[in-house]
């Protein structure tokens, strides 16, 4: 038999080496994943928000200028409940500003994240035109 001799190729140890480098790798992909995830859960739950107080500022616009809804101060506007979560809404109403005529609607949502307990919320303001 003849020895062939510059063989190339890997050795076993070479392999496990670039395997292990390989699996170190991906278990930080994997920990990126995992927050991807956490923030997408997140971005849900401010939309959602987001969208709830977009709802009632619609239908306060609606309203006419006498509706007592409408009337300058702070106001308890009740709980939504979605996908489990109670989003708690308030808004607050300020007349003349910021020229006469007009009135300020900012609009809180408030929740708790169910899994930390956190209290998290959202402010929208908008315009009302009275007069």
């Amino acid at each position: 038999m003849k020895m062939l001799s510059n063989q190339k190729g890997f050795t076993l140890l070479e392999l496990l080496i670039a395997l292990t480098i390989l699996a170190i790798g991906l278990l930080g992909l994997a920990g990126l994943h995992i927050a991807a995830i956490q923030g997408n859960v997140s971005g849900f739950k401010i939309s959602t928000a987001t969208a709830v107080s977009q709802e009632r500022i619609e239908e306060l616009k609606a309203l006419d200028t006498s509706s007592a809804a409408v009337d300058a101060g702070d106001h308890a506007d009740g709980n939504v409940v979605i996908q489990g979560i109670t989003y708690n809404r308030s808004y607050t109403i300020q007349d003349n500003t910021p020229i006469q005529g007009t009135s300020t609607l900012i609009l809180t949502v408030s929740w708790v994240e169910p899994a930390t307990g956190v209290a998290r919320s959202t402010r929208i303001f908008t315009r009302i035109v009275k007069g």
